[in-house]
């Protein structure tokens, strides 16, 4: 692999490698999911998606609340609240921050479909209400572990298999 092409690519110094290449170069340095763990990321993508969909059905009840909205060839595409939800007419393939609440987030995110639509952004004439309080007993769960969950307990229990066994545990 030559390069990285991202929209928010970094400078990379030295050689750059794909993990399909440490795969076959180096086997046991990474490890295929389980069908068990791809399953529980699957579930917790879906829970994402429900908590968002929450916040975003919570903001459309509050059309008040509205910080700005993307128009594209007078029609409006996106939807940005002052609570940081955001909904949109179309399926836009983009990836919205998930960090965050309130004004900044909105920002944040309004940039982002921005950027995505290439559309020009209306701000809501007078000033913005707050953010209705949307509690998160509202909310749907997420109980699924991510991606980082799974990591970092594959990484205790690797460490207290060591512990156990001296440095050549195994997890």
């Amino acid at each position: 692999m030559s390069r990285i092409e991202s929209s928010n690519s970094f400078r990379v110094q030295g050689p750059v490698a794909s993990i399909a290449d440490l795969a076959k170069d180096k086997p046991g340095f990474v490890l295929p999911a389980t069908p068990e763990q791809v399953a529980e990321l699957q579930l917790r993508e879906a829970q994402m998606q429900a908590r968002e969909a929450a916040a975003v059905r919570h903001a459309r009840d509050n059309p008040d609340r509205v910080y700005a909205q993307i128009v594209t060839n007078g029609e409006v595409v996106a939807t940005v609240y002052a609570s940081g939800a955001a909904g949109t007419v179309h399926k836009l393939g983009v990836k919205l921050t998930q960090d965050g609440y309130g004004l900044p987030l909105a920002t944040t995110r309004l940039a982002e479909l921005s950027k995505a639509t290439g559309g020009e952004i209306v701000y809501a004439k007078g000033p913005v209400a707050a953010p209705a309080p949307l509690m998160e007993s509202d909310l749907p769960q997420v109980t699924a572990r991510g991606l980082n969950d799974m990591v970092q307990d594959f990484e205790w229990a690797l460490a207290r298999a060591r512990m156990e066994g001296g440095a050549e545990g195994k997890a």
